[in-house]
């Protein structure tokens, strides 16, 4: 079986060694293609969900009354704060380059000091550069808002109902017809019609057909065609297809698949 699919993914998904891909949308329909027609898994990494972080309400740093430890010792309401990691450069110093404040469930930074500290009993990192005095929220992390959303590309490639058809069939997986060549993929279904792939793995276009002796029929068998992306019928043909000796032309890492349904004489 091969890897999870990365089919339609660009900025909004996780990706491997933290590249992101960037497959074109042929090249994912040949990726769809070639899963189903192979059977193997149709394990998608496609996010589904588009989520955000929360964000609080700006905390001013005007009219805010940075309190002292020693004074915040004697206070009932008084907040605790303790550096964890140092993430700076700078040194940072309780009630020097950072500390409590006295309202709004906030520290302050000041000096370069930036760190990951625990305050009121939170982890907090704050890690605000540049000049003059930065406030970060005490407090739990905010809340994750979440909208399900995949692109009009995916959609068309993950709601493809009769590509998954292919990879849903319970026949052995397909495989290339020639030794020489991995351009034409075929797998015979349980209903006895053949789906087959014009895969053109090259940076050029390609012009490929199929003879029907190639599937196990014979060269008079005349049979239906249905394009499989397109979602239409594209006629009768009789001995390969195209007829006539006729090809097709596929774009570079394209792929087209179409299925083959035998006409009774």
């Amino acid at each position: 079986d091969m890897d999870m699919l990365e089919t339609g993914n660009y900025e909004q998904a996780a990706h491997a060694n933290n590249k992101e891909s960037n497959m074109t949308a042929e090249e994912y329909k040949t990726e769809f293609s070639m899963w189903a027609i192979s059977a193997s898994p149709l394990t998608v990494t496609t996010p589904i969900m588009n989520c955000t972080q929360g964000d609080y309400k700006n905390i001013p740093t005007a009219g805010l009354r940075f309190r002292p430890r020693a004074e915040r010792r004697l206070a009932d309401d008084s907040c605790t704060i303790s550096l964890e990691k140092q993430l700076s450069l700078s040194k940072c110093e309780e009630d020097v380059s950072f500390g409590c404040n006295d309202t709004e469930k906030s520290m302050w930074t000041s000096q370069g000091c930036r760190g990951e500290f625990k305050c009121d009993g939170y982890d907090v990192t704050c890690n605000v550069d540049g000049e003059g005095t930065h406030v970060c929220f005490c407090g739990p992390p905010p809340p994750v808002n979440c909208t399900p959303w995949i692109s009009d590309l995916q959609k068309e490639i993950l709601f493809n109902q009769e590509i998954i058809a292919i990879n849903q069939d319970v026949t052995p997986q397909g495989r290339p017809i020639r030794s020489d060549s991995d351009a034409v993929w075929a797998r015979v279904l349980s209903d006895g019609s053949v789906a087959v792939a014009f895969y053109n793995s090259a940076d050029n276009d390609a012009d490929i057909s199929v003879d029907f002796t190639e599937l196990g029929w014979t060269s008079t068998t005349e049979a239906s065609v249905r394009d499989l992306w397109k979602h239409e019928d594209v006629g009768n043909v009789t001995g390969s297809f195209p007829s006539n000796g006729d090809k097709y032309t596929v774009a570079p890492h394209a792929t087209q698949v179409y299925r083959l349904s035998k006409l009774q004489n």
